[in-house]
């Protein structure tokens, strides 16, 4: 590190002290970094400028890093990445897949158009989800699902056998004993077995009366009241599918330099239009948006968990991420940005999505190993 001293004496009253400093081979990274700091009346100002020395590292890292590849491919753009000396194995890629035909015979090919890379965010989780619905069987139901045996069914018939006789024979008592109220009781299944037959033979609104009035119903709701009884509607869980997987991602974006800002820029650019159609058909059609596949890097892949192809639902964007208003002097780029990105998968999951596929953890051992 070489650092100049020098001291400007301005009048009798003021005296002002500036510090210049050059970087070298700071901290391990190649190329040169310029400071200043000066103190004065009007206190303290210091301004730096790292440009070239993140541009040295940048180049180097991606030389020797696993994203090399990603910047050797002439047939995709050039990937976008933040920051731009990101140098650690904790990141996440966005690849943009658009399905193309060579013609429309041909089946259709995933064709990467770009990558972005970008650090793993604080919020990672994922959710899985089922979806299940209470059902009514009935007797029938619950019958065909082996869920009432042959046994059941028997006990059923002759518990119906003999709550039909004790009616019948309680109206056969109230009959002979000029109960009335007894008789109104007993003889309520007769008449509604006489009011349903008259309501057939009537048709019309008249029977539609006198139907409504004695129905066999409402005749079995009184007698189950009566007896204390409830018709057991024999539920069940019945699955109906799986749910569609959705991932949120925040990032706060903090540019050290108009470069970065152009970086956020072009990284919330890239994300805006291939999570837009464009018109097909003239105006009549819209032609799909791109897909986007998420994976994490090698190194912890096999400790997180694996994301299907997704497309883009929404993106927010605040452009005062610390809350107040913060924008480069020279350029008017905001210096704080925060996005929220929401995918979905466009398939389910079944078992055999996860019992085949997924990388071993680096740090598992199989079974027998010490």
């Amino acid at each position: 590190m070489k650092i100049n001293l020098k001291q400007i004496t301005s009048g009798i009253k003021s005296q002002v002290a500036e510090v210049k400093g050059n970087l070298e081979d700071f901290a391990g990274a190649a190329g040169k970094g310029s400071f200043s700091i000066s103190a004065g009346s009007n206190g303290i100002s210091i301004n730096a400028n790292f440009n070239e020395l993140l541009e040295k590292t940048k180049s180097g890292t991606i030389l020797n890093s696993p994203l090399a590849d990603l910047y050797d491919n002439s047939k995709v753009k050039e990937p976008l990445q933040f920051p731009a000396d990101l140098t650690d194995e904790h990141y996440m890629i966005f690849t943009v897949k658009n399905r193309v035909r060579q013609s429309r015979k041909d089946a259709a090919e995933d064709l990467t158009i770009r990558n972005i890379v970008l650090p793993i965010p604080s919020n990672l989780q994922t959710t899985y989800g089922a979806q299940y619905e209470n059902s009514d069987l009935g007797a029938l139901g619950a019958a065909s699902a082996g869920r009432i045996s042959g046994g059941q069914l028997s006990a059923a018939g002759n518990d119906l056998s003999d709550l039909i006789s004790s009616k019948i024979n309680a109206s056969v008592g109230a009959f002979k004993s000029g109960d009335t109220d007894a008789q109104v009781q007993a003889g309520a299944p007769i008449a509604a077995a006489v009011a349903t037959a008259a309501a057939a033979k009537l048709g019309g609104g008249a029977g539609a009366a006198l139907g409504g009035a004695f129905t066999g119903a409402s005749v079995v709701q009184g007698t189950m009241l009566d007896e204390g009884l409830a018709v057991n509607p024999h539920m069940a869980v019945l699955f109906k599918g799986v749910d569609m997987r959705e991932h949120s991602f925040t990032y706060k974006f903090i540019a050290r330099n108009a470069e970065e800002s152009i970086a956020i820029q072009k990284i919330i650019n890239a994300y805006k239009y291939h999570m837009h159609p464009e018109y097909a058909a003239g105006s009549l059609a819209f032609k799909y948006p791109d897909e986007f596949e998420v994976s994490f890097a090698d190194a912890i892949a096999g400790n997180l968990y694996r994301i299907g192809t997704c497309v883009l639902k929404s993106m927010n964007i605040n452009y005062n991420g610390e809350g107040i208003p913060l924008f480069f002097q020279d350029t008017g780029a905001p210096v704080s940005v925060e996005i929220q990105l929401s995918f979905q998968e466009t398939k389910i999951i079944t078992r055999g999505d996860l019992d085949s596929g997924l990388p071993e953890p680096v740090n598992s051992k199989k079974q027998g190993e010490t």
